[in-house]
């Protein structure tokens, strides 16, 4: 079996697909998730058996003080974070438990996989097409579209649109809490700001402001000190017509042998917690070796 990415989604499935061999076409691990990552369950971390630690996170929203959430602010935040009005998680503020990974959380995924990741190896069309072997791509989607073929004779083809992000990362001497705060404002650039121990992320729809986040946890700049600053240029997802998607990757599967994983192969915003689900999809998809049974499965990722 071939797995095409070695980031968060393709290692993930190589410690699950053992016998795969990853290819990347960097030439060392892409630490480039810098954003906030939490789970919802346990099941990410006891699957390929790294430690989490089960925490509780509080939220709030923040305009100057602390607000109750109502239908300007949660529309204020949609519009900032996807262009649109839609339901999003700022309606709801309760206490939440949730599962930490480690920091290094990455690097200890790529030291399972050691061995079977291929680095600086960018994938041909001629390996793309190449058919006799199952592959489970990150690919992003257009990208796949555009090696196979495709797009070139597709009748319909959509815009893949996403908005970047810039994350700030601060440490606090000292800090052991798990906070969330999110900032629904349009007069920042501030989306959402979380301490996870000692960890603070800032998270922006554009170039950071002068905008003073630190005072809405009730600390000073001087409290903070700075790691680092990155661009993440596909940090929101735009969505597309989810039958056009569902199709696409019927497709891939049934025609192809490739089967799509993570948030670029199969184009839709989702966590780590999903990306677990689809890959124990996958091994009941590739176990029956049936079309009928890969057609059936394929159109639920």
């Amino acid at each position: 079996m071939k797995i095409y990415g070695a980031g968060l989604a393709g290692l993930l499935a190589g410690c699950h697909f053992q016998r795969a061999t990853i290819y990347e076409a960097g030439d060392k691990l892409n630490q480039s998730h810098k954003a906030v990552l939490r789970f919802r369950s346990n099941e990410v971390g006891e699957s390929v058996g790294i430690d989490f630690d089960k925490v509780k996170v509080h939220k709030g929203i923040w305009d100057g003080d602390f607000v109750e959430p109502n239908i300007r602010y949660a529309n204020w935040y949609s519009e900032k974070v996807i262009g649109r009005l839609a339901d999003r998680s700022i309606w709801n503020l309760e206490t939440v438990e949730r599962f930490i990974a480690p920091e290094d959380f990455l690097l200890e995924l790529a030291e399972k996989c050691e061995g079977r990741v291929k680095w600086n190896h960018k994938v041909t069309p001629e390996e793309m097409k190449d058919s006799s072997v199952p592959a489970i791509s990150t690919i992003p989607m257009m990208v796949t579209g555009e090696m196979l073929g495709i797009k070139q004779v597709a009748l319909h083809w959509p815009e893949f649109n996403s908005a970047p992000i810039v994350v700030e990362r601060f440490r606090i001497k000292d800090a052991n809490v798990y906070q969330t705060i999110y900032y629904p404002s349009p007069a920042t650039s501030l989306y959402r700001a979380s301490i996870t121990k000692d960890l603070l992320i800032a998270e922006y729809i554009d170039e950071p402001d002068e905008y003073n986040f630190f005072q809405s946890f009730g600390i000073s700049r001087n409290d903070c000190v700075k790691i680092e600053k990155s661009n993440q240029r596909h940090g929101k997802i735009a969505p597309i017509n989810d039958d056009w998607r569902k199709s696409f990757i019927y497709d891939l599967s049934i025609n192809h042998n490739i089967y799509s994983l993570g948030r670029f192969g199969t184009w839709r915003n989702l966590l780590l917690d999903d990306v677990l689900k689809d890959i124990n999809v996958l091994k009941k998809l590739m176990k029956n070796n049936i079309k009928y049974e890969r057609a059936k499965i394929s159109v639920a990722l």
